[in-house]
Order: C-alpha cells, then sequence, then structure tokens
C-alpha cells in the first residue's frame, strides 16, 4: 500500500562554497534513497524520484511529501517530469521500463506505458510542451527505442516509422540523470550518446521522425561519453558528461554548440572531472554536477568554475537565483547564486 507523510526539512549548517554560490545541506532523516530522478515546476513546486520506488514532492518553502509503494520497491526511477503541483510521470530504468502518472499529486498513480522486451533499458525523457514529449531506449536491432505521447504522457506509442541512422558497436545512452535527451522550441529534440567509438549527438527537428547524427569530441569509450545535455537558447548547446569508470578526468567531459547542434566543441575550460548532469537558469546560468562536485558557467559553457567538491547526481535550476541537487543515500541540497 502506498503511505503518505509530511517531514519537515532541517537545514544544516549553511556553508558558503563561493563567493557566488552556496550551497544548502537538506537533511530528511528518513531514507537513504539514492535519487537521480529531478523536475521543478516553478520556485515552489520540485518533485524528485529513485530507487525503491520513492517519489518526494516539495510542499512548499519548509516541507515535502514523501511517496512510497511497496510494490514499487524493485524499481528504479531514474526520470521524472512535473507538469504542476498535482500531476507527474515517473519512468523506470533497467531491464524493463514502467512508466506512472499521477494528476492528484501523488495520492493515486496509473500505469501508463509498460514494456519488458530483451534488450530495452530507458535513459530518459523530455517533453516540448504539457502534451507532446519523447522517450528513448538504448538499442533495439542496432536502433533507438523511441516513443512518444501527445496526450500529457496518458499513453505513449513507439515511434515505427522512426528513420534514425544505426548505433555504433556499444553505443548507447546514459540514464545517469534522465538528462541525456533534451526537447528544444517546438519539435527539435537532442539525444546523447557513449560507449562506442565516438560519442555523438543524435538530432531530431519533426520530434522525432527523422533523425541525423553528429560526431563530438566527448571522451569515447566504455562508459564514457554523454551524460546530460541542456540547451541556453535554440542555438548555444552545453553536453557533459566524461569517464563514469575515472570520475577524476576531465578532458573530453564538456562540449558545447552554437550552431543548434550541428557542430561541437570542447570547453575552453571544462568543470572538473565525470558530470552526470547539466541545468541552466532562466539567466542562461549552468550548474554541472557529479561524482566531483558541482560547477558554474556564466558564458554558456565556454568556462567552468568549480564550486564545490560534494558529490551529486542530478541539478535543477527553478528560479533565476537557484535550485536544487540531488544525489546518493538521500543526499539534498539547495543552490543559491549570491548577488
Amino acid at each position: 500500500m502506498k503511505i503518505f507523510f509530511t517531514i519537515a526539512i532541517c537545514l544544516l549548517s549553511l556553508s558558503t562554497i563561493a563567493q557566488d554560490v552556496k550551497i544548502i545541506p537538506v537533511d530528511f532523516n528518513t531514507t537513504q534513497t539514492s535519487m537521480r530522478g529531478l523536475s521543478a515546476v516553478d520556485s515552489n513546486v520540485v518533485w524528485v524520484s529513485g530507487i525503491k520506488g520513492v517519489v518526494m514532492r516539495r510542499i512548499d518553502s519548509t516541507r515535502w511529501n514523501i511517496h512510497e509503494d511497496e510494490h514499487w520497491s524493485h524499481l528504479d526511477f531514474r526520470d521524472i517530469h512535473a507538469f504542476s503541483d498535482k500531476e507527474a510521470i515517473i519512468m523506470s530504468s533497467g531491464d524493463g521500463c514502467d512508466m506512472y502518472k499521477t494528476i492528484d499529486g501523488g495520492k493515486k498513480w496509473t500505469l501508463v506505458f509498460k514494456n519488458y522486451m530483451k534488450g530495452v533499458f530507458f535513459n530518459g525523457m523530455d517533453f516540448w510542451d504539457n502534451q507532446s514529449g519523447i522517450a528513448f531506449s538504448d538499442p533495439i536491432d542496432g536502433k533507438f527505442f523511441i516513443i512518444h505521447t501527445t496526450n500529457g504522457g496518458k499513453s505513449w506509442n513507439i515511434i515505427k516509422d522512426i528513420q534514425i541512422p544505426k548505433n555504433l558497436e556499444n553505443e548507447a545512452g546514459f540514464a545517469a540523470s534522465g538528462t541525456g535527451i533534451t526537447c528544444v522550441g517546438d519539435s527539435t529534440v537532442y539525444i546523447g550518446t557513449g560507449g562506442g567509438a565516438v560519442s555523438r549527438v543524435f538530432v531530431s527537428h519533426n520530434r522525432g521522425k527523422n533523425w541525423t547524427v553528429v560526431d563530438t569530441p566527448m571522451k569515447k569509450g566504455e562508459a564514457s561519453g554523454i551524460y546530460s545535455l541542456v540547451f541556453v537558447d535554440e542555438k548555444n548547446g552545453v553536453a557533459v558528461g566524461g569517464s563514469y569508470k575515472d570520475s577524476t578526468i576531465t578532458e573530453g567531459n564538456c562540449v558545447i554548440t552554437t550552431d543548434g547542434g550541428l557542430t561541437w566543441e570542447p570547453s575552453k575550460n571544462a568543470p572538473q572531472g565525470y558530470k552526470s548532469c547539466v541545468a541552466v537558469s532562466s539567466k542562461g546560468v549552468l550548474v554541472a554536477c557529479g561524482r566531483m562536485g558541482v560547477d558554474v558557467s556564466y558564458d554558456k559553457g565556454l568556462t567552468w568554475k568549480h564550486v564545490s567538491d560534494e558529490a551529486y547526481y542530478s541539478c535543477v535550476l527553478n528560479t533565476p537565483t537557484g535550485g536544487w541537487l540531488t544525489g546518493r543515500d538521500g543526499k539534498m541540497a539547495q543552490l543559491v547564486f549570491v548577488d
């Protein structure tokens, strides 16, 4: 059965990480869930998802709801997309995929997609608007397995007539934070890859029906490549990643584009080490996080400033002045930009 309860946030000692960034740890004292799914609607509404079927929802500035379901204890919700304080979709990763949707703040969840075909491993989803979205799995028969929705995630369909280049040997996506796929504008979508002889970006300008693919100078090979990507605007984008096996490697962990993804170049100076997520604020500030800490860029990813050694899986910037970070064993923090 589902358990609902409300808890108060206990803020630990506020530590100033850098002159222009503060990270405020949050202690829930009730869950050791590792959390990779993170989505924000506005400055108040934030949803989080993780292993053992745990989903959390921010109620106000001091309280969160934790939703647990014993039937979900085997599921790892690597991605979540929130539409409002009441409506959200969660996606599990692993061998097979379950997707659930709620429209009442998590009191009831409806199964909207289920697929346990051999080889299915979903990495992430994103939406162009409140109705149209897309999600992708690792390759099936040599090509990415892609589904889409046109009714806000109430139902999902396989894009059967997809025109997409074949994947390279061992090439796939990464489910590190659910942000290896990003929707831009009205119909464009990007997918970052790794694991193969080249780390690439797949691009579609018609909501996933036709695709092209571009090579990038991101680190290549086993467990290496693009783990997350985001666009500041329709031309300027940033992809981060590196090597999951050696998190200390900085070379090839961040590439940028200034022409809408046609070409990608390394950052002038990269963030520190492997990064699993990158997010952008409404003011164009970028934050990247991973095992080696948190880095910030104020120039569209060209240069980066290391602001914390604390490890986090995911980040989201839901206000002009900051956002949230989530990580392992219930680790969570609020990030604040200081003028």
